[in-house]
C-alpha cells in the first residue's frame, strides 16, 4: 500500500525570454518546496548537452540560449523530469 504523502508534489518549470534575449527558467515543487541546486540542462536535438547548471536560491536558472533549436531539461528528482523545447519559450 502506497502513502498518499509520497504522491503531494509535483514538479512545476517554466521558461521565458527576458527583455536582454537571455532565458530565465523557473522551477518548484507544487507543495511549494524549493528546486534549489536541481540540475538543469540545456540540449541540442541530438540530446548533447550545450549548458548545464542548477537552480539558483530564487528557484530560477538563466543562461544565453544557443543558436538554433534547443531543449531545457529539469531534473526534479524521483522521476520529476520536465523537458521544455525552445520552440514552446516566448517572451
Amino acid at each position: 500500500m502506497f502513502s498518499q504523502a509520497a504522491f503531494a508534489h509535483g514538479p512545476v518549470f517554466d521558461c521565458y525570454i527576458e527583455g536582454d534575449n537571455r532565458v530565465t527558467c523557473e522551477a518548484g515543487f507544487t507543495d511549494g518546496s524549493s528546486a534549489a541546486g536541481r540540475q538543469i540542462h540545456v540540449q541540442d536535438p541530438s540530446n548533447k548537452v550545450l549548458l548545464q547548471g542548477e537552480v539558483d536560491k530564487d528557484n530560477t536558472y538563466t543562461f544565453q540560449p544557443p543558436a538554433g533549436s534547443y531543449s531545457v531539461v529539469f531534473f526534479g528528482g524521483a522521476g520529476h523530469e520536465i523537458t521544455i523545447q525552445s520552440s514552446d519559450i516566448s517572451r
